[in-house]
């Protein structure tokens, strides 16, 4: 399930949705939306760190990534 949110938010930063260097839902949105636990979505939130589409900063939030930018 993880993967398949992942995927949605990735479209989203992908196609604009969340602008780059913006700050992303927050893990309770991401759970609230998708309906599934918090452990679900920073799972999925760490899969798209991992790839590079957002940034994680503690304390702050996630923000979605300039994917522009090589």
């Amino acid at each position: 399930m993880y993967r398949q949110i992942a995927r949605a938010l990735s479209d989203r930063v992908n196609d604009g949705t969340y602008a780059a260097n913006r700050v992303m839902p927050s893990e309770s949105d991401v759970c609230e939306e998708f309906n599934v636990s918090r452990r679900t979505a920073r799972s999925a939130y760490a899969l798209l760190a991992e790839q590079g589409v957002v940034t994680r900063v503690p304390g702050k939030g996630t923000y979605a990534a300039d994917l522009g930018q090589a």
